[in-house]
């Protein structure tokens, strides 16, 4: 493992692209927190502050991949500067106009802007993988790497919004988004992988990356796959307060995030003799089976263990995924193909974590961990159906799902 990761950052200007990637997408994981607790506290309504967060995740899901695509076509500098500076400038007016008192219809609708111009900073960087790794067993540790690492995003971001918002103000964490947006895309555009990427061979369909009937098929299992993960972050912090611990639940999330940093480590260093596809079947049963216990689990002690074996398989799936997207992909819409993933990554998620919550007040945590359970397991045989579809060559290997997760 220690070789491949050498090998990765002895590849010229590596290191300034993960790093300036990881910074950019930060954002990602701090614009729900900040956005819901400076609407909140300017209208006093978790509804409105919900609405407004729901607006903008949903806003960024729809545009990403028209942005990925534009990427695609005129390179990633001249699409992702503007949509930085674009974002920046609609999150600082988001904050004016609220403070301002304006309706809360007009809040939304400026949340919706902001989100819609979200820099696609992740479909690139997933784009230029194969240009640092090449291709094969580099370009598995590339995107290893990159699900292990998101997970620093989604641990810190809520992190920083929350110290921001204690010491300054909500409305100064959400200029904070505002600000790193700007500085790490700018960072990251302005890098000499990225400044000098263009895609090769674009193929001219109004489809675009969803001409490919592989990827249509991928993105449905990623979409049931999303659940699993929004299910376990609602149901996790469920658990706390059913204990009346809700100092726990960070600590819980927390743990998640490990497991998964964890698993996307093991991952990487593992060498696969199975084909992709096959692996992916796998690689879903074995989210389920990390998550199962946590569905008997009613002492708090237990469920931190167990919080770090439901995150292993995280970064793992997503790997995986990122691996089969890069191989779907039409020639020349890598970048939208990976907007795509996550947009359905995050409506998966969304719908885990509405659902999830909705379970809860019937049958307790129990019900999210159930539901994230069923959903990737319903994922897992839609990729075992459509194999023919998603695997690059699934006439190789063999052996079935069981012996695949073992691998």
């Amino acid at each position: 493992m220690i070789a491949r990761y050498r090998a990765l950052f002895s590849v010229p200007g590596f290191t300034r692209l993960l790093v300036s990637s990881i910074l950019g997408r930060l954002p990602s994981g701090m614009f729900s927190l900040a956005i819901l607790l400076f609407v909140r506290g300017r209208t006093d309504s978790f509804l409105a502050a919900g609405v407004a967060v729901g607006a903008f995740s949903l806003a960024g899901a729809l545009a990403g991949p028209l942005l990925g695509a534009l990427v695609d076509r005129i390179g990633q500098t001249r699409v992702l500067l503007p949509a930085a500076l674009t974002q920046g400038a609609l999150l600082v007016l988001l904050v004016v106009i609220a403070q301002a008192g304006a309706p809360v219809a007009a809040v939304v609708a400026m949340a919706a802007l902001a989100g819609a111009a979200q820099p696609p900073i992740a479909g690139s960087i997933r784009a230029l993988w194969s240009v640092v790794a090449g291709d094969g067993e580099a370009l598995e540790t590339a995107y290893a790497l990159d699900a292990t690492t998101q997970e620093v995003i989604w641990t810190l971001g809520p992190l920083l919004v929350g110290s921001t918002a204690v010491a300054l103000s909500p409305a100064a964490a959400v200029i904070v988004c505002a600000a790193i947006t700007v500085a790490g895309t700018a960072f990251f555009a302005a890098s000499a992988l990225s400044s000098g990427w263009h895609a090769a061979g674009h193929e001219h369909s109004r489809a675009g990356a969803l001409a490919s009937p592989g990827l249509r098929a991928l993105l449905g299992t990623v979409l049931l796959a999303g659940v699993v993960i929004g299910a376990v972050e609602v149901g996790l912090p469920a658990l706390a307060v059913a204990h009346r611990a809700r100092w726990s639940a960070g600590l819980l999330l927390a743990l998640f995030s490990v497991g998964s940093m964890a698993g996307g480590l093991a991952y990487s260093a593992a060498s696969w003799r199975r084909p992709i596809g096959l692996r992916y079947m796998g690689l879903l049963l074995a989210m389920a089976a990390c998550v199962v216990p946590l569905v008997a689990t009613h002492a708090l002690d237990a469920a931190y263990p167990l919080a770090v074996l439901a995150g292993v398989g995280v970064a793992p799936m997503l790997s995986c995924q990122f691996s089969l997207v890069g191989t779907l992909a039409p020639a020349g819409t890598a970048t939208e193909a990976f907007t795509w993933h996550r947009g359905a990554t995050i409506a998966g998620m969304a719908a885990g974590s509405t659902l999830g919550g909705s379970l809860i007040d019937a049958h307790g945590a129990a019900g999210a961990f159930a539901l994230g359970c069923t959903s990737v397991a319903l994922a897992c045989l839609l990729a075992t159906l459509w194999r023919g579809r998603i695997d690059p060559d699934p006439q190789t290997g063999g052996g079935g799902v069981l012996s695949m997760a073992q691998q």
